[in-house]
């Protein structure tokens, strides 16, 4: 059996929520939903966007669950990024985003709390 090392730095967790890619001046570029998300990435799946390339500066924005009983159901995490990769998944396209100031807190994204 061949035996592949995971050469990942951080761990994924299966966060699905939906995600949007803003440029630098607020306009939406892709609308998709999460399908993995670690502390210093988020893979996004959606309809082909026409308008993101490889290597793009984007805005990533978020709607994950809210573990808190009062208030909003969902909390908007917002952060800057770019676009590593895109792979396309038959009709649609996976799009590869690293985050590039500080990694997201394992805690944003617990639907638990």
């Amino acid at each position: 059996m061949l035996r592949v090392k995971n050469r990942r730095r951080h761990a994924r967790s299966e966060v699905v929520c939906p995600v949007m890619l803003r440029d630098k001046r607020g306009r939406i570029l892709f609308r998709g939903r999460s399908a993995d998300v670690s502390p210093a990435g988020v893979k996004v799946v959606g309809p082909p966007p026409a308008a993101v390339s490889v290597g793009m500066d984007v805005w990533l924005e978020m709607q994950t669950p809210n573990p808190s009983s009062t208030g909003p159901r969902r909390r908007r995490i917002k952060v800057p990024g770019y676009v590593r990769r895109m792979t396309d998944i038959g009709d649609w396209k996976s799009v590869i985003v690293i985050i590039m100031e500080n990694e997201l807190s394992p805690d944003l994204l617990r639907a638990d709390g």
